[in-house]
């Protein structure tokens, strides 16, 4: 990687030629420019490849397109990227949003005075995101208050049982990137889970911006949209969903415990502690 770049943004795509082009025009538009975007397509039947490179081949110090076997998932996909690239700090982009201009430049200032703070530690930033529908008109403008998330509950905490940070918006550095490529996950977690659940064993920190920085577009073909995040379950939910909600948690502790959590106790106890105090708090 060319010294003047310290951050590696790394693309997955798959069948992305309806939103792409403008994804990577909000890349290129960046006020912080001391990055290099990496993509790696997972097998495309549309003109996703064909519009990536006639981006790389414009935009050569800029993009670079990583050739190798499709991945078969969105978890592989990213890991795999992040396997390939070496870097001092690391982005996620999905390929059908839209970077509001200065995401990359507010998410690093965040990161600086984090680190500053805690140099040995990894650090993972994340914010906020604005809720759009295809066009871009806005369904909400926080996905946080959307989907009943408070970040800053977690971090006083430090009791980590769920995760609240969204792939797209993370910035995060070599250290979280090794806490969680040295570990091999139970099940299937999100690339965004396992990150900051396997820094957070290393005694990482997790930042939260407060601020929406990116447009989460929402349609028809979302792998994971912000409607499925939404804090809707009332207590009648969650008595006729006794057995499913044990079975999950007990699959959630599974991949906790592959990071290197601690005992089941030990999440029982933060589970019952984080729902009692988020329903006092909020």
């Amino acid at each position: 990687m060319d010294e003047k770049v310290n951050i590696a943004i790394l693309m997955a795509t798959y069948n992305s030629d309806r939103y792409i082009i403008q994804q990577l025009d909000s890349i290129l538009q960046q006020t912080y420019t001391r990055w290099h975007l990496y993509i790696h397509d997972d097998g495309s039947a549309d003109k996703t490849l064909q519009i990536l490179s006639q981006y790389a081949e414009a935009n050569p110090e800029r993009i670079t397109i990583l050739d190798y076997p499709s991945q078969g998932n969105a978890y592989a996909n990213f890991m795999s990227l992040l396997s390939r690239v070496d870097a001092p700090l690391y982005m996620f982009t999905d390929h059908d949003d839209v970077w509001h201009t200065d995401k990359v430049a507010k998410s690093h200032e965040a990161y600086e005075r984090q680190k500053a703070l805690t140099p040995d530690k990894p650090v993972i930033v994340h914010t906020d995101l604005c809720v759009v529908d295809e066009d871009l008109n806005v369904i909400n403008p926080s996905f946080w208050k959307m989907a009943g998330i408070h970040p800053e509950m977690f971090r006083r905490q430090g009791s980590r049982i769920s995760n609240i940070v969204t792939g797209c918006t993370m910035l995060f550095d070599s250290q979280a990137r090794l806490s969680a490529l040295n570990r091999a996950p139970y099940g299937s977690p999100l690339h965004d889970e396992w990150i900051t659940v396997c820094a957070c064993s290393d005694g990482g920190v997790v930042v939260p911006v407060h601020e929406s920085l990116i447009d989460y577009r929402q349609h028809g073909d979302n792998t994971l949209g912000a409607e499925a995040c939404c804090n809707t379950k009332t207590g009648s939910f969650y008595v006729s969903h006794v057995f499913s909600l044990l079975k999950e948690n007990i699959e959630n502790y599974k991949t906790l415990r592959s990071a290197g959590y601690g005992s089941y106790m030990k999440y029982i106890f933060n589970k019952v502690r984080n729902f009692i105090y988020y329903h006092i708090k909020y």
